[in-house]
């Protein structure tokens, strides 16, 4: 099964950070990036493609990547379970999706 790369509580911020395994990320253009639950499929984590996708903000990192993140009102509104991150990034000859989704854990807190 694909690894899980955090675990969140409900109602906190999420963040994770995005960093660039090859090329110059001073050439990219434009970054988003999203969530959506995810669902076991042949004991993999896959993306379900039936749910809406929640739109993550991006800041830049000083070290050449990026931060994803949702803010603690919108996880607040999640339900429990694994969620997967992929990224687009746009440049001035065309546009890559990130190689592998992030998948991470939101759990409820015993106190609310």
């Amino acid at each position: 099964m694909n690894g899980v790369i955090g675990e969140f509580r409900i109602g906190e911020d999420v963040a994770v950070a995005l960093e660039a395994t090859s090329g110059d990320p001073g050439l990219v253009t434009a970054i988003t990036a999203r969530m959506k639950p995810a669902k076991v499929a042949s004991n993999r984590l896959a993306l379900d493609d039936t749910a809406s996708a929640i739109v993550l903000t991006v800041s830049p990192l000083s070290i050449g990547g990026w931060t994803v993140s949702l803010s603690s009102a919108s996880s607040a509104a999640l339900a429990p379970g694994i969620y997967g991150i992929d990224a687009k990034l746009s440049f001035a000859g065309g546009t890559e999706i990130t190689e592998q989704t992030a998948f991470i854990a939101l759990t409820k807190a015993a106190l609310l």
